[in-house]
């Protein structure tokens, strides 16, 4: 599942996803997500840092209490960098499963895409 506002990252990290054989859902806010991840079952969820509606982490918090998902969380962000302490402490506590930056770099987001889902199986 991809969570994300803006509908053209939705639709190329959709197209990107599919291309390389996965199926993929989205949502493009909190609210939706939450139904969404209430009512299916999703391999990985790539949430995006800043939502309309709720920041990125606190929407991770929210699926983890409030929905059955346990699949692995990517955060994916155009604010945020891999040296941020917040990237940090949020990889620490094992909230997110992986971080990637805006703009996206095909080979890395498929990578920990599949990693994830490894370490996951």
């Amino acid at each position: 599942m991809i969570i994300d506002d803006e509908p053209g990252v939705r639709w190329s990290l959709q197209h990107l996803l599919e291309s390389n054989g996965f199926a993929v859902a989205s949502a493009s806010s909190g609210v939706e997500a939450l139904k969404s991840l209430n009512a299916s079952e999703f391999c990985i969820v790539l949430v995006d840092a800043k939502l309309p509606d709720i920041d990125g982490i606190d929407l991770a918090r929210r699926i983890r209490i409030e929905t059955p998902c346990q699949s692995p969380l990517i955060l994916v962000s155009g604010y945020f960098y891999d040296d941020d302490a917040v990237i940090r402490e949020i990889l620490n506590s094992g909230l997110f499963t992986a971080f990637t930056t805006k703009p996206i770099v095909h080979d890395v987001l498929i990578s920990l895409v599949r990693d994830a889902l490894l370490k996951n199986a």
